[in-house]
């Protein structure tokens, strides 16, 4: 997924907690919004991008680990280990992309 989406200001929109427009780094991107587009009478946000939607794949996991495990010389090993390495890999690098909600 892109890193250039449009930014949302937020306001006081109840999604904004889980929303990647709002909580991703503003590096590069502009808020094309006047207000907040989530809508109080629906409760709902046309706009609403999800962290969990970021979240890695259990394919993307897989394709890391086996990079991981590539990298130690395709040795036998503990699995487990390279999968748990993949998952916090792409963890960290998901939060990096995020900026903190203050």
């Amino acid at each position: 997924m892109s890193d250039d989406v449009t930014h949302c200001p937020g306001g006081d929109c109840p999604l904004r907690h889980d929303c990647y427009r709002f909580r991703a780094l503003v590096f590069g991107r502009f808020d094309a919004f006047v207000r907040a587009p989530y809508d109080l009478v629906s409760g709902t946000c046309d706009h609403h991008w999800t962290l969990a939607r970021l979240a890695p794949t259990e394919a993307d996991v897989r394709t890391r680990a086996y990079l991981l495990w590539q990298r130690r010389g395709s040795a036998h090993g503990s699995p487990d280990a390279d999968w748990s390495a993949a998952q916090a890999e792409l963890s960290a690098a998901l939060a990096a992309r995020l900026a903190p909600i203050g």
